[in-house]
Protein backbone atom coordinates (compact mmCIF):
# COMPACT_ATOMS: atom_id res chain seq x y z
CA UNK A 1 0.00 0.00 0.00
CA UNK A 2 0.89 3.55 -1.09
CA UNK A 3 2.19 6.03 1.70
CA UNK A 4 -0.93 8.17 2.04
CA UNK A 5 -0.17 11.90 2.35
CA UNK A 6 -2.73 14.61 3.27
CA UNK A 7 -2.50 17.84 2.22
CA UNK A 8 -5.25 20.12 3.64
CA UNK A 9 -5.14 23.70 2.67
CA UNK A 10 -6.18 27.13 4.47
CA UNK A 11 -9.75 29.15 3.63
CA UNK A 12 -11.18 30.36 7.10
CA UNK A 13 -14.26 28.22 8.31
CA UNK A 14 -14.31 26.72 4.74
CA UNK A 15 -11.29 24.44 6.25
CA UNK A 16 -13.93 22.97 8.44
CA UNK A 17 -14.34 20.53 5.30
CA UNK A 18 -11.15 18.79 6.19
CA UNK A 19 -13.26 17.22 9.34
CA UNK A 20 -15.61 15.44 6.77
CA UNK A 21 -12.47 14.52 4.58
CA UNK A 22 -10.80 12.78 7.48
CA UNK A 23 -14.26 10.73 8.93
CA UNK A 24 -14.35 9.48 5.40
CA UNK A 25 -11.16 8.19 4.82
CA UNK A 26 -11.47 6.73 8.28
CA UNK A 27 -14.72 5.22 7.41
CA UNK A 28 -13.18 3.07 5.19
CA UNK A 29 -10.22 1.96 6.76
CA UNK A 30 -7.71 4.50 4.42
CA UNK A 31 -4.47 5.33 6.84
CA UNK A 32 -3.45 9.02 6.81
CA UNK A 33 0.66 8.14 6.87
CA UNK A 34 1.34 12.24 6.81
CA UNK A 35 -0.57 15.18 7.26
CA UNK A 36 0.34 18.50 6.46
CA UNK A 37 -1.66 21.82 7.02
CA UNK A 38 -2.19 25.64 5.81
CA UNK A 39 -4.15 28.10 7.58
CA UNK A 40 -7.27 26.34 8.99
CA UNK A 41 -5.59 23.60 7.21
CA UNK A 42 -3.17 23.30 10.20
CA UNK A 43 -5.44 23.41 12.89
CA UNK A 44 -7.62 19.99 11.29
CA UNK A 45 -3.70 18.82 11.19
CA UNK A 46 -2.44 19.49 14.37
CA UNK A 47 -5.19 18.09 16.24
CA UNK A 48 -5.20 14.89 14.36
CA UNK A 49 -1.26 14.45 15.18
CA UNK A 50 -2.04 15.02 18.31
CA UNK A 51 -3.97 12.14 18.75
CA UNK A 52 -7.38 13.51 18.25
CA UNK A 53 -10.15 10.82 15.66
CA UNK A 54 -11.90 12.82 13.02
CA UNK A 55 -15.08 12.41 15.19
CA UNK A 56 -13.27 14.02 18.37
CA UNK A 57 -12.68 17.19 16.26
CA UNK A 58 -16.04 17.14 14.75
CA UNK A 59 -17.57 16.95 17.97
CA UNK A 60 -14.99 20.41 18.95
CA UNK A 61 -15.86 22.55 16.12
CA UNK A 62 -19.74 21.89 17.01
CA UNK A 63 -19.40 23.12 20.14
CA UNK A 64 -16.57 25.83 19.79
CA UNK A 65 -18.12 29.88 19.93
CA UNK A 66 -16.27 32.66 18.18
CA UNK A 67 -15.50 34.09 20.89
CA UNK A 68 -13.26 31.42 22.01
CA UNK A 69 -11.07 31.93 19.37
CA UNK A 70 -11.28 35.72 18.17
CA UNK A 71 -9.81 38.70 20.42
CA UNK A 72 -10.60 41.80 18.65
CA UNK A 73 -7.35 44.11 19.01
CA UNK A 74 -8.80 47.06 20.39
CA UNK A 75 -5.53 48.54 22.21
CA UNK A 76 -4.36 48.62 18.49
CA UNK A 77 -6.64 50.63 17.62
CA UNK A 78 -6.50 52.98 20.06
CA UNK A 79 -2.83 53.08 19.28
CA UNK A 80 -3.38 53.84 15.87
CA UNK A 81 -6.48 56.31 16.47
CA UNK A 82 -3.41 57.90 18.42
CA UNK A 83 -1.02 58.27 15.49
CA UNK A 84 -3.43 59.40 13.29
CA UNK A 85 -3.87 62.45 15.21
CA UNK A 86 -0.42 62.97 16.85
CA UNK A 87 2.12 61.80 13.54
CA UNK A 88 5.36 60.98 14.36
CA UNK A 89 4.61 58.63 16.95
CA UNK A 90 4.70 55.49 14.76
CA UNK A 91 1.53 53.61 15.99
CA UNK A 92 0.57 51.01 13.65
CA UNK A 93 -1.72 48.05 13.68
CA UNK A 94 -0.51 45.45 12.61
CA UNK A 95 -4.08 43.43 12.94
CA UNK A 96 -7.70 43.17 13.75
CA UNK A 97 -7.47 40.21 15.40
CA UNK A 98 -4.81 39.38 18.48
CA UNK A 99 -4.85 35.63 17.71
CA UNK A 100 -4.24 35.10 21.38
CA UNK A 101 -7.20 33.03 22.21
CA UNK A 102 -6.51 30.93 19.14
CA UNK A 103 -3.28 29.82 20.65
CA UNK A 104 -4.74 29.29 23.97
CA UNK A 105 -7.53 27.58 22.80
CA UNK A 106 -5.24 25.10 20.17
CA UNK A 107 -2.59 24.61 23.46
CA UNK A 108 -5.51 23.40 25.34
CA UNK A 109 -7.12 21.23 22.20
CA UNK A 110 -3.85 19.42 21.66
CA UNK A 111 -2.26 19.05 25.19
CA UNK A 112 0.21 21.07 24.95
CA UNK A 113 2.25 19.11 22.57
CA UNK A 114 5.22 20.32 21.09
CA UNK A 115 6.06 19.42 17.32
CA UNK A 116 8.39 16.14 18.46
CA UNK A 117 6.05 15.19 21.02
CA UNK A 118 4.13 14.17 17.59
CA UNK A 119 4.21 10.68 16.10
CA UNK A 120 2.48 10.88 13.02
CA UNK A 121 5.13 12.82 9.99
CA UNK A 122 3.33 16.69 9.96
CA UNK A 123 4.21 19.87 8.30
CA UNK A 124 2.53 23.23 9.15
CA UNK A 125 3.57 25.73 6.44
CA UNK A 126 3.62 29.81 7.48
CA UNK A 127 5.46 32.69 5.93
CA UNK A 128 8.28 35.20 7.43
CA UNK A 129 6.58 38.67 6.20
CA UNK A 130 10.09 40.53 6.40
CA UNK A 131 12.19 37.82 4.52
CA UNK A 132 9.12 36.30 2.29
CA UNK A 133 10.50 32.94 2.60
CA UNK A 134 8.40 30.03 3.76
CA UNK A 135 8.87 28.55 6.80
CA UNK A 136 7.83 24.96 8.00
CA UNK A 137 7.02 23.76 11.03
CA UNK A 138 7.87 19.89 11.14
CA UNK A 139 9.04 16.74 13.33
CA UNK A 140 11.10 15.28 10.28
CA UNK A 141 14.25 15.86 9.04
CA UNK A 142 13.47 17.45 5.89
CA UNK A 143 15.38 18.65 3.24
CA UNK A 144 14.44 21.80 2.12
CA UNK A 145 13.04 22.12 -1.57
CA UNK A 146 15.16 25.37 -1.75
CA UNK A 147 17.25 28.19 0.21
CA UNK A 148 13.60 30.16 0.32
CA UNK A 149 12.35 27.56 2.80
CA UNK A 150 13.05 27.38 6.79
CA UNK A 151 12.40 23.95 8.82
CA UNK A 152 11.40 24.45 11.84
CA UNK A 153 11.55 21.59 14.10
CA UNK A 154 11.32 22.72 17.68
CA UNK A 155 7.81 24.60 18.39
CA UNK A 156 4.64 23.98 20.42
CA UNK A 157 1.87 22.91 17.96
CA UNK A 158 0.09 25.85 19.11
CA UNK A 159 2.70 28.18 18.18
CA UNK A 160 2.90 26.95 14.82
CA UNK A 161 -0.92 26.60 13.96
CA UNK A 162 -1.36 30.18 15.45
CA UNK A 163 1.76 31.38 12.79
CA UNK A 164 0.18 29.36 9.89
CA UNK A 165 -3.79 31.18 10.85
CA UNK A 166 -2.30 34.86 10.91
CA UNK A 167 -4.56 36.03 8.01
CA UNK A 168 -2.43 39.47 6.80
CA UNK A 169 -4.05 42.53 7.78
CA UNK A 170 -6.67 40.20 9.96
CA UNK A 171 -4.41 38.55 12.55
CA UNK A 172 -1.93 39.98 14.20
CA UNK A 173 1.59 38.71 12.62
CA UNK A 174 3.31 36.16 15.45
CA UNK A 175 6.66 36.60 15.82
CA UNK A 176 8.84 33.57 16.38
CA UNK A 177 12.54 33.39 16.76
CA UNK A 178 13.19 37.43 15.14
CA UNK A 179 10.23 36.47 11.99
CA UNK A 180 6.55 38.17 11.80
CA UNK A 181 5.09 34.94 10.74
CA UNK A 182 2.11 35.35 8.68
CA UNK A 183 -0.77 33.27 6.89
CA UNK A 184 0.83 30.42 5.20
CA UNK A 185 -1.02 30.36 2.40
CA UNK A 186 0.51 33.13 1.29
CA UNK A 187 3.60 30.70 -0.06
CA UNK A 188 1.73 27.33 -0.17
CA UNK A 189 -1.73 27.62 -0.21
CA UNK A 190 -2.39 24.02 0.05
CA UNK A 191 0.89 22.26 1.15
CA UNK A 192 1.89 19.73 -1.23
CA UNK A 193 5.30 20.41 -1.72
CA UNK A 194 5.52 19.65 2.53
CA UNK A 195 4.31 16.43 1.29
CA UNK A 196 6.42 15.52 -0.99
CA UNK A 197 9.33 16.57 1.34
CA UNK A 198 8.34 14.32 3.48
CA UNK A 199 8.06 10.92 1.14
CA UNK A 200 4.57 10.67 0.52
CA UNK A 201 3.86 8.03 -2.30
CA UNK A 202 0.57 9.46 -2.57
CA UNK A 203 -0.15 12.66 -2.04
CA UNK A 204 -4.29 13.92 -1.36
CA UNK A 205 -4.84 17.40 -1.76
CA UNK A 206 -7.88 19.44 -0.22
CA UNK A 207 -8.42 22.67 -1.98
CA UNK A 208 -10.92 25.11 -0.27
CA UNK A 209 -10.83 27.59 -3.06
CA UNK A 210 -12.68 26.26 -6.28
CA UNK A 211 -16.17 28.66 -6.24
CA UNK A 212 -17.38 30.84 -8.05
CA UNK A 213 -17.93 34.41 -6.87
CA UNK A 214 -21.40 34.94 -7.15
CA UNK A 215 -21.77 37.28 -4.00
CA UNK A 216 -21.08 40.37 -3.32
CA UNK A 217 -18.86 41.32 -0.61
CA UNK A 218 -19.02 43.78 2.25
CA UNK A 219 -17.09 44.78 5.28
CA UNK A 220 -12.99 44.18 5.80
CA UNK A 221 -13.03 40.41 6.58
CA UNK A 222 -14.61 39.66 3.19
CA UNK A 223 -13.37 42.03 1.41
CA UNK A 224 -9.39 40.33 2.75
CA UNK A 225 -10.64 36.80 2.65
CA UNK A 226 -11.93 37.51 -1.19
CA UNK A 227 -8.46 39.45 -2.45
CA UNK A 228 -6.42 36.35 -0.60
CA UNK A 229 -8.51 33.72 -2.38
CA UNK A 230 -8.14 35.41 -6.03
CA UNK A 231 -4.52 36.07 -5.16
CA UNK A 232 -3.59 32.87 -3.74
CA UNK A 233 -5.72 30.06 -4.82
CA UNK A 234 -5.53 31.15 -8.80
CA UNK A 235 -2.26 31.26 -8.98
CA UNK A 236 -1.03 27.87 -7.04
CA UNK A 237 -2.61 25.66 -9.96
CA UNK A 238 1.05 24.53 -10.52
CA UNK A 239 2.13 22.68 -7.40
CA UNK A 240 -0.76 20.88 -7.23
CA UNK A 241 -0.70 19.89 -10.59
CA UNK A 242 2.85 18.99 -10.45
CA UNK A 243 2.65 17.24 -7.22
CA UNK A 244 -1.11 15.96 -6.09
CA UNK A 245 -1.99 12.64 -7.16
CA UNK A 246 -5.78 13.77 -6.53
CA UNK A 247 -7.04 16.94 -5.46
CA UNK A 248 -10.65 17.34 -3.77
CA UNK A 249 -12.80 20.54 -4.30
CA UNK A 250 -15.28 20.45 -1.41
CA UNK A 251 -17.04 23.15 -2.74
CA UNK A 252 -17.95 25.43 -0.11
CA UNK A 253 -19.40 28.62 -0.56
CA UNK A 254 -17.28 31.57 1.16
CA UNK A 255 -17.90 31.77 4.81
CA UNK A 256 -17.82 34.67 7.45
CA UNK A 257 -14.85 34.38 9.96
CA UNK A 258 -17.33 33.81 12.84
CA UNK A 259 -19.89 31.70 11.05
CA UNK A 260 -19.29 28.59 13.14
CA UNK A 261 -22.87 27.69 13.37
CA UNK A 262 -22.45 26.60 9.44
CA UNK A 263 -19.77 23.89 10.64
CA UNK A 264 -22.54 20.82 10.18
CA UNK A 265 -23.07 21.93 6.58
CA UNK A 266 -19.65 22.50 6.31
CA UNK A 267 -18.50 18.85 7.55
CA UNK A 268 -21.07 17.27 5.22
CA UNK A 269 -19.45 18.90 1.96
CA UNK A 270 -16.08 17.68 2.88
CA UNK A 271 -18.03 13.96 3.28
CA UNK A 272 -19.65 14.08 0.30
CA UNK A 273 -16.35 15.15 -1.68
CA UNK A 274 -14.17 12.53 -0.38
CA UNK A 275 -16.47 9.72 -0.56
CA UNK A 276 -17.33 10.84 -4.24
CA UNK A 277 -13.34 9.97 -4.85
CA UNK A 278 -13.13 6.57 -2.68
CA UNK A 279 -13.46 4.35 -5.13
CA UNK A 280 -11.21 5.80 -7.04
CA UNK A 281 -8.12 6.45 -4.36
CA UNK A 282 -8.89 2.97 -3.21
CA UNK A 283 -7.76 1.16 -6.58
CA UNK A 284 -4.30 3.73 -6.46
CA UNK A 285 -3.21 3.54 -3.48
CA UNK A 286 -4.12 -0.70 -2.75
CA UNK A 287 -4.55 -1.39 -6.20
CA UNK A 288 -7.50 -2.74 -8.86
CA UNK A 289 -8.48 -5.81 -5.91
CA UNK A 290 -9.15 -3.51 -3.38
Amino acid sequence: MKKLGLALGGGGLKGLAHIGVLEILHDYRIPVSMISGTSIGSVIAAMYASGMSPYEIEKIALEVKSSDYIDYNFGGFLKCLFGFFWPGNNMNLDGIIKGRKLERLIYRLTGGKTLQDVKIPLAIVACDIDSGQEVVFTNQNLEPADKNIIIIKNALLSEAVRASTSIPATFVPRRFREMQLIDGGVRSIVPVTAQKMMGAEYILAVNLGRETYNTKVSGIFQIISRTLNILTYETSDTAEEFYADMIIFPGVIEVKLDEVEKAPEIIRAGRRAMKSKISEIKREIWGPTS
